[in-house]
């Protein structure tokens, strides 16, 4: 088995409210008026986030379990997210592609990882700081609030390319 080792943990309680809470962000992002809600939602993802990798650490809660739910919340979140701003927001479509292609890519492969090396890979830094400007990007585009769009869709396009590029280097080293 994969996924072992204690499931009931501070860290992973967070990542897994993230998942249980995307029907309301959905229905918030599809209700007119409650786009303010799906905002919020879009930083308590962020925020507990980054709360759930510090508590693992801090509170050594670092689980297999915790290597799987926390990107999985993460991932699918951003896809939502990005879906509804492409299109209700006019966020560009390839912005989209790139990163749920991205993302679909490191879902799929880290089995694989997994299998070979006995355990899930953890995530790397260029990766979280992607996943929160690919958060802030959906935040701005929910809003519109169109003068920090193209700064951050930069940003976010650099950081989803480098952590992709990262992320195949260590699939290549891990490889053989």
């Amino acid at each position: 088995m994969l996924v072992s080792g204690p499931f009931l943990t501070v860290p992973n309680v967070l990542s897994l409210s993230r998942l249980l809470l995307l029907p309301l962000f959905l229905w918030a992002l599809s209700t007119p008026g409650y786009t303010w809600l799906a905002a919020g939602l879009v930083v308590y993802a962020i925020v507990s986030d980054l709360a759930d990798g510090y508590l693992a650490r801090r509170l050594n809660q670092r689980s297999e379990w915790g290597r799987l739910l926390d990107p999985l919340a993460d991932k699918i979140t951003a896809a939502c997210a990005l879906y509804f701003c492409y299109t209700h927001r006019g966020l560009p479509g390839w912005v989209l592609v790139l990163v749920v292609g991205r993302d679909l890519l490191i879902l799929a492969l880290a089995p694989w990882l997994a299998a070979r090396h006995h355990r899930l890979p953890e995530s790397l830094l260029v990766g979280r700081l992607a996943a929160l400007s690919v958060g802030a990007l959906a935040i701005v585009y929910l809003f519109e609030i169109t003068f920090a769009q193209s700064v951050l869709l930069a940003a976010s396009t650099l950081l989803v390319f480098l952590s992709g590029w990262q992320y195949g280097r260590r699939l290549l080293t891990h490889a053989h």
